[in-house]
């Protein structure tokens, strides 16, 4: 190009990214806003994230903000990194027709190993799936114990952080991580153990706990979306911080029996910005953790709190919170409500698809926990009861099954194993069975916990 055609370098515009606020650190430069200078506190046109009060302000006034890669201290890879991890997320969630707009068509190879994969129940070529394909490597039954393990620890450790908040005014980031690990470990290595696992746990525990379990299927969501290792314990580091702000409201609240008044109401509102206030202090933890506490109240038809925001919006790693948090509320046994069974959890969230939450999140969710999850009771076509052990990727209403009664409802005397998948017949052969509806725990005096492996 001829040099008098060329643009002098002090014009050339600097390299914007646009972020969500969310997704903000420390040391990025900010260029421009979502909005007119004037309309916020910042004097400047342009400046550097100094620190969490900065970050706080840009939360406040602004949804997204444009970042410039060249200036700043953060190192412009980590920049174009959180920018890479943005798109990342937001494709994943992406409308089914979007994503065929931009997702080429997968190689021979690629597809001949996924169809291979899906007629391969041994799991023999698991190994040679990218990581981001996971699948479980473990039996149900061999993995049970150390779900159990991993669980009840972080359980505890959460517990005893939260009777402490009090005194210290903060938490232990890097205890939470610790107890996370073995939580995502049992998680990849099977799934199932630790649904079954959190169905049975959480119609006993106390409401103040049950964050648990939204740390659990917030991460059994991630591994079912494909994310990497880091961004699932990410989103079981939030999960198990979503409700921090209730151990500042009074317990009078919390363990009310009926309806909340409308100012108790606006109190409990209030255990998000209280949640903020600790973790925004905290050291260690990253900017989706953060939008996941500060997020998992909006709803995507703009009726959720704290700012009503809807849609796109809201954070990925916000819509995700939302969605699981819900899906756990449901599932807990409350001061003013039994717990509903799984099944009946994941069909509310279906009438809920396109109004409260992302449709094709929650598509995505109960493909990673079935219709009928992990540990619910079923009743099949011929009367018999049985309890689901294991989810069918393949073909998702036809799971791993263990028979418990037999067609007139009386306890088998010894339990039997029942892959639905290889039972698909025709419906009117005597022999195909299918399951015909959901059961609450109890139902015919059997109870899943009596049976967990």
């Amino acid at each position: 190009m001829p040099a008098c055609c060329r643009t002098p370098e002090s014009l050339v515009q600097p390299k914007r990214l646009k972020i969500d606020t969310a997704n903000l650190q420390c040391g990025m430069y900010v260029a421009q806003l979502d909005r007119p200078w004037l309309e916020t506190p910042f004097l400047l046109k342009g400046f550097e994230i100094r620190d969490a009060k900065d970050l706080q302000l840009l939360r406040q006034f602004c949804k997204h903000v444009y970042v410039d890669a060249s200036q700043g201290s953060l190192p412009e890879e980590k920049v174009l990194g959180a920018r890479r991890k943005e798109e990342q997320y937001a494709s994943v969630l992406a409308a089914p027709a979007t994503r065929r707009e931009h997702v080429p068509p997968a190689g021979l190879a690629r597809r001949l190993v996924d169809t291979l994969a899906r007629l391969d129940r041994n799991g023999v070529l698991s190994r040679f799936l990218p990581a981001s394909h996971y699948r479980n490597a473990v039996p149900t039954h061999l993995e049970a114990p150390r779900a159990a393990e991993a669980y009840d620890n972080a359980t505890r450790v959460l517990s005893e952080m939260l009777e402490q908040l009090p005194q210290v005014k903060t938490i232990d980031a890097g205890r939470l991580q610790q107890a996370v690990g073995p939580l995502v470990d049992s998680i990849l290595r099977n799934q199932d153990a630790m649904a079954w696992l959190v169905c049975l746990r959480k119609r006993d525990v106390n409401s103040l706990l049950r964050q648990t379990g939204s740390a659990v299927w917030a991460a059994i969501l991630g591994r079912h979306l494909g994310f990497e290792r880091s961004a699932i314990e990410t989103l079981a580091l939030g999960g198990l911080l979503l409700d921090l702000g209730n151990a500042r409201i009074p317990r009078s609240i919390i363990l009310k029996q009926g309806p909340l008044e409308e100012t108790e109401q606006k109190i409990i509102r209030k255990h998000v910005a209280l949640g903020l206030e600790m973790v925004r202090t905290t050291p260690g933890l990253n900017a989706d953790v953060i939008a996941m506490l500060q997020h998992h109240h909006e709803r995507n038809d703009g009726s959720g709190y704290p700012k009503g925001l809807s849609g796109a919006d809201i954070p990925v790693f916000g819509r995700i919170a939302g969605l699981v948090d819900c899906f756990d509320a449901m599932t807990t046994k409350r001061p003013y409500a039994p717990a509903r069974s799984a099944y009946d959890a994941v069909r509310e969230l279906n009438s809920l698809s396109g109004t409260l939450f992302q449709k094709e999140l929650v598509e995505q969710f109960v493909q990673a926990v079935g219709m009928f999850p992990t540990g619910s009771l079923v009743e099949l076509n011929t009367g018999e009861i049985a309890v689901v052990t294991a989810q069918n990727r393949v073909q998702r209403l036809r799971p791993m099954l263990r028979l418990l009664s037999n067609a007139d409802k009386t306890p088998l005397a010894a339990q039997k194993a029942l892959d639905l998948r290889s039972t698909r017949r025709r419906h009117s052969d005597s022999d195909s069975r299918w399951i015909v509806r959901g059961l609450d725990p109890g139902a015919f005096g059997l109870d899943p916990k009596d049976f967990f492996c």
